[in-house]
């Protein structure tokens, strides 16, 4: 992804950059403007900043994953809800799409409490929300998805804020179908999965995922949860967990 000329807004061309996937991916420009300039800490932070250097680390890390063992198709979640995860999620596709390195697709299925949309300051158009999709193809119904494009290298699956949405798809065969197939067309899929303790959401995630990253807040993650969560996911398709700094905004 190129610098933008606002260090809060992004303004990105028409580009399709999964040309030989014409018949599964439209490809819709939107503007991004993060209410939390932060978001952008890859974008806007000197190579020494500490987010932005924490961020390449565990990016140098799961390179090394995906060309051993073939890792690329990434849900990150964490024990509850409000400990970071869509926000790392997000920054970990930033940082794995930084200056077109690769493809990266960025999927929301955490569908009960979408925030990816708000989290960069986009509008997901009308009737392209993932679980809406999901739900037409439930249906019979046969069309490309449409992926919103935030910059040359990275694409968002959002849910919209300003339309229902069917967020009980998550548990149906398509969504499964689909992370498969559009892993195909992207070097790295990375989905902000719902929280693991309370339901069993994050588990359909990580059926349908090569890894999960479990993230945890500093100060603010118990230790009991997090014990509790990394039992129900098991250690299958664990990756590790990341320990977000709330102060600094830091990954380690």
């Amino acid at each position: 992804m190129t610098q933008p000329d606002s260090q809060a807004s992004l303004v990105v061309a028409t580009q399709a950059i999964v040309p030989r996937e014409e018949h599964v991916l439209r490809v819709v420009p939107v503007w991004a403007s993060p209410p939390n300039p932060r978001v952008l800490a890859m974008l806007r932070e000197s190579r020494a900043a500490t987010a932005a250097a924490a961020l390449r680390v565990i990016r140098h890390r799961l390179e090394r994953r995906r060309t051993a063992d073939g890792v690329w198709i990434l849900g990150v979640t964490s024990a509850r809800d409000g400990e970071g995860k869509s926000t790392l999620a997000g920054q970990l596709a930033l940082v794995l799409s930084e200056s077109q390195r690769a493809r990266v697709l960025l999927v929301e299925a955490s569908m009960h409490r979408p925030s990816l949309a708000r989290l960069f300051g986009f509008q997901v158009p009308t009737g392209f929300g993932f679980s809406l999709q999901l739900a037409r193809r439930m249906g019979g119904g046969i069309e490309p998805w449409t992926v919103l494009a935030l910059g040359p290298a990275l694409h968002v699956l959002a849910e919209s804020e300003a339309e229902p949405g069917f967020p009980e798809t998550l548990q149906s065969k398509q969504f499964a179908v689909a992370i498969e197939r559009l892993g195909r067309a992207y070097d790295w899929v990375v989905v902000d999965s719902p929280s693991v303790l309370g339901g069993g959401d994050a588990n359909v995630v990580e059926d349908a995922v090569d890894g999960m990253v479990v993230v945890a807040r500093s100060r603010a993650s118990k230790a009991s949860d997090l014990r509790l969560a990394m039992k129900q996911l098991g250690d299958r398709k664990a990756l590790g967990v990341v320990l977000w700094d709330s102060a600094s905004d830091g990954a380690r």
